[in-house]
């Protein structure tokens, strides 16, 4: 069921974000602008301000030739230089912090790509690698981690071997689905994600798809504790669930078709006068 869920997870959140920047793969500004909008700033605490400040600075930079201090002094004037935490933010870059072991995203990536380098590490069995390279990054931990390479092989097909665990993003909504499946309370991040890899094998599933589906039905489905642990309980009660989400999901597609259509009509209006 997880596994089926993920095309939701995907023509919500990945296909629109993926599908905005369509040059990714040859063109770097475009890549970046992928990992700000959707992966760099996915942990606790943070404004949602960030992700769109930031592409819009680093759009800026590839008109303007800018350095990274431009691009890190433009992010900062268009929140108005309020709540920015240097400390964890890849945008960040100074000629000292950035010699140590986490630095801004460009000195970490220097000119590579940072879609089509972890999609060649993915390619050739090499997770571990292209992991330890996006947590160079300042601010990207293991989770972040594991979020864009989870939606990089998902993206281009990629069904890599070693390491695997490495792409299953681990947050409360995954976490409490494993616990309750695996009855324990006592597992860390990594025993879940192996867990995750492991089940996923033995039925002959996608996991990565999976780890999607897990959180879409979690979150935007049940969406609370209590609807959640029905759910595992009772596979009815997730299959009524799921019913209703699609029953809205329709509603909805029809009243934007609706929408679109009186948009139209206003704009050729306009332009009759």
């Amino acid at each position: 069921m997880f596994e089926a869920v993920s095309v939701l997870f995907r023509a919500s959140y990945q296909e629109p974000l993926w599908g905005k920047y369509c040059s990714h793969l040859g063109n770097t500004i475009d890549a970046v602008c992928i990992f700000f909008r959707g992966y760099a700033f996915e942990h606790q605490g943070r404004s949602p301000s960030y992700p769109p400040a930031a592409v819009k600075a680093i759009k800026k930079s590839e008109d303007n030739h800018d350095s990274p201090q431009d691009i890190w002094k433009n992010f900062g004037n268009s929140l108005r230089n309020k709540g920015l935490n240097k400390d964890i933010n890849p945008l960040y870059h100074d000629d000292n912090s950035c010699n140590t072991k986490e630095m801004c995203i460009w000195c970490a990536l220097g000119s590579e790509n940072i879609v089509s380098a972890s999609k060649e590490d993915l390619n050739k069995d090499q997770i571990k690698a292209a992991h330890d390279r996006l947590k160079r990054i300042r601010g990207v931990g293991n989770k972040i981690a594991s979020l864009f390479l989870r939606d990089v092989a998902v993206n281009y097909n990629l069904t890599p071997i070693k390491d695997r665990w490495l792409l299953q993003p681990v947050d409360i909504w995954i976490r409490r689905i494993v616990q309750s499946l695996n009855n324990s309370s006592e597992m860390d991040n990594r025993a879940i994600a192996e867990w995750i890899v492991d089940r996923c094998k033995e039925c002959n599933i996608n996991p990565e798809r999976c780890n999607q589906g897990m959180w879409y039905f979690a979150a935007r489905i049940a969406g609370s504790d209590f609807e959640l642990e029905q759910s595992l309980q009772d596979m009815n009660y997730a299959r009524n669930l799921l019913k209703n989400h699609i029953s809205v999901l329709k509603t909805s597609s029809s009243a934007a078709i609706e929408l679109e259509s009186q948009l139209n009509n206003w704009l050729f209006a306009e332009l009759c006068g």
